[in-house]
């Protein structure tokens, strides 16, 4: 018999907390106690970014709105910082290796040129966003190549934001006024990855800014299937999954957000023995669109900084006690994880009441493991500065974020006391089970 422990390998945790069969979440667990509407017509771009209702807009026939990709928006993302080449928002999907032995199952007829026709009849099939079915073919189908020794194929799925220049190559632009990206999608393992411009991509290797994108987020008012779900710039992170240069300083996360192409959904088929099918849709995008925080009022931390733009928020309601609650509940998680990975061998002698006891436990547990994986800030009315951007181009985090957090932590770490107790006492529990 296999050891009941092995059941729940981290991994596998990970994989099913982003995979369809996650169970969704909502409201609290028992164990332990404890947009705007947008006209129907073809996208018409512009380069000014944030006018709305103006004269200058409509002049230019720009409809501007927090909402750049829906069913309604036509074949192209309404970025809003076209270049002028009229050639932003295009949809563009490729492979990573580009030899790689994958597929694309279109509802409707697509080509590979970069016109934004070329998917127009598989938007249309899919009633106004992208969607399809992705097919990862096995081992057998794998090349002898030095490259396939990553067990990583990915499908890229971009848009650019400024659209390509004179000479054919993407522009980049100063994206830190969206304060991030809201996306609606349903399907698989995601992840949602920076583009940045050419003379960064040179100096970041293979290594990137992304997050997870698990079907966790709050369900669509308009369509059951679809999640939706926030980043703000503070949620990517360095991703360096091939490998980092040792001592190599590499881009910051600010100097990508000024210097921004676009945005790349990536989906991870790793090689297994059979073919791999994984359905996606991306239904919706829209700019974070956190409201601008004053900067004739900041106080970073450093003294020596002197304060010219606000680089990051946060919003006060999403540090609230639900969210103690959340990490409380994966730290007995963890400690629970802990202790039965130290039974061993030990699991074979259980009785099986015990054995069901654990099963049904780590079940309820990882309840918490899920949530905390899936939260995410949300834009607010009133946030308050994290970092800010000082004269000589360093930054640095506020008072009142350093303040706030230091608050909150210690209510954390009052709530943690008892975590451990609570995971011993179900892991005794279970333990005293006969048949």
């Amino acid at each position: 018999m296999k050891k009941l422990y092995s059941l729940f390998a981290l991994g596998a945790l990970l994989f099913a907390a982003c995979s369809d069969n996650a169970s969704q979440i909502s409201g609290s667990t028992s164990v332990p106690n404890m947009g705007n509407n947008v006209i129907h017509q073809s996208p018409v771009l512009c380069s000014v970014m944030g006018v709305t209702d103006s004269l200058e807009a409509i002049e230019k026939g720009c409809i501007w709105s927090p909402e750049m990709w829906g069913p309604t928006t036509g074949y192209r993302v309404r970025t809003g910082y076209d270049n002028g080449t009229n050639t932003s928002g295009i949809w563009t999907v490729s492979t990573y290796p580009e030899d790689a032995e994958i597929e694309v199952e279109w509802p409707g007829n697509a080509t590979a040129e970069y016109d934004s026709m070329a998917l127009a009849d598989a938007i249309d099939k899919c009633g106004g966003i992208l969607c399809g079915t992705v097919l990862f073919k096995g081992t057998n189908n794998i090349p002898d190549h030095p490259i396939y020794q990553s067990p990583h194929r990915l499908l890229y799925i971009d848009f650019y934001l400024a659209g390509k220049d004179a000479s054919g190559k993407f522009e980049g632009v100063d994206a830190r006024d969206m304060g991030g990206i809201c996306v609606s999608y349903s399907g698989g393992f995601y992840l949602l990855e920076l583009i940045p411009d050419d003379s960064l991509a040179a100096l970041m290797d293979h290594t990137t800014y992304n997050d997870y994108i698990c079907n966790m987020g709050a369900v669509s008012k308009t369509d059951s299937s679809v999640k939706e779900l926030c980043f703000s710039w503070d949620n990517f992170s360095f991703d360096y999954m091939f490998g980092k240069v040792p001592g190599k300083i590499y881009p910051s996360k600010y100097d990508v957000i000024s210097h921004l192409k676009g945005f790349r959904f990536v989906l991870d088929g790793s090689y297994s023995q059979n073919d791999y099918r994984e359905e996606f849709k991306i239904a919706g995008i829209s700019r974070y669109n956190t409201p601008k925080v004053p900067t004739n009022n900041l106080h970073p931390v450093r003294t020596d900084c002197e304060p010219v733009a606000v680089m990051s928020s946060f919003c006060e309601c999403d540090y609230t006690d639900d969210r103690i609650d959340i990490l409380k509940g994966d730290s007995v998680f963890s400690s629970y994880y802990y202790l039965m990975q130290n039974l061993g061998d030990g699991v074979d002698s259980l009785s099986e009441p015990a054995k069901a006891c654990f099963k049904s436990t780590t079940q309820e547990l990882v309840a918490f493991f899920d949530k905390k994986m899936s939260i995410r800030e949300k834009p607010c009315d009133n946030p308050i500065p994290h970092e800010v951007m000082c004269t000589d181009g360093t930054t640095s985090e506020t008072l009142e974020y350093t303040e706030f957090m230091a608050e909150f932590n210690d209510r954390l770490a009052m709530s943690y006391q008892d975590a451990s107790a609570i995971a011993d006492s179900l892991f005794n529990y279970c333990m005293s089970l006969k048949d």
